[in-house]
Formats: C-alpha cells, sequence, structure tokens
C-alpha cells in the first residue's frame, strides 16, 4: 500500500538527517541557528549544535518507526480485510499518543535550546 510506503520513505529521510546531524556536520539544518548573524554563530560550537538537534532527532525516528510500524502491520491489514472500522478507536488512541510523544519532545528540546552548545 502507497500509505505505508509513504511513512518508511519519511522515516528514510528522517534517519539520513539524523545521521547527518550526530556526525557534527549538520548544524547548517538547525533552525535558528542557521538565520543567526556570523558574530552569533561565532558564540556557538557547530559540531555541539549539531549533535545536540542529532539526539533529538534520535527521539523523532523512533516515534515515526512506531508509527510506520502501526501503519504497515495493522493498519494495512485492516484495510485490506476492510474491517478498518472496527479498530477506529485504537487508530485515535495510537494516534494521539505518537501527538503527544513528539509535542512532549518539542517542548522538551525546545526548552533546551542551544544552551548546551555555546564554547
Amino acid at each position: 500500500m502507497l500509505g505505508a510506503l509513504f511513512w518508511w520513505v519519511i522515516l528514510g529521510i528522517f534517519l539520513i538527517t539524523t545521521v547527518i546531524l550526530l556526525s557534527g556536520k549538520g548544524s547548517n539544518l538547525v533552525a535558528g541557528f542557521n538565520t543567526m548573524s556570523k558574530d552569533e554563530k561565532e558564540k556557538y560550537d557547530k559540531v555541539k549544535v549539531s549533535k545536540q538537534a542529532g539526539k533529538v532527532f534520535v527521539f523523532a525516528d523512533i516515534g515515526i518507526l512506531i508509527f510506520a510500524l502501526y501503519f504497515q502491520f495493522r493498519l494495512v491489514p485492516a484495510i485490506d480485510a476492510n474491517t478498518i472500522e472496527s479498530i477506529g478507536g485504537e487508530i485515535v488512541a495510537v494516534a494521539l499518543s505518537i501527538t503527544a510523544y513528539i509535542i512532549i519532545l518539542c517542548i522538551v528540546a525546545c526548552s533546551k535550546g542551544l544552551s548546551n552548545s555555546k564554547k
């Protein structure tokens, strides 16, 4: 099913981005950091900025992986068997749980900011 393929492609893109960030070479991908002036950027260690963002992406990857697995092995069979109506409550619960997980992850990441990345 195309929907399952979509989530695996998204996961692949996120995993590639995570590897780039964890390698310390993706500071230009970090929102806020790439818009700073040159003087402001010099206050931060680019490798630390990149690795810190990469650590956040690892947790985002986990959420996307869980959803992709759920989609592939629970939703697609239910759609194929035409029994999707019977698991409607489960779908809502899983979607809300993963959404809450990602929102909490974003709040934690935003509260930390770039403070741990100063030179």
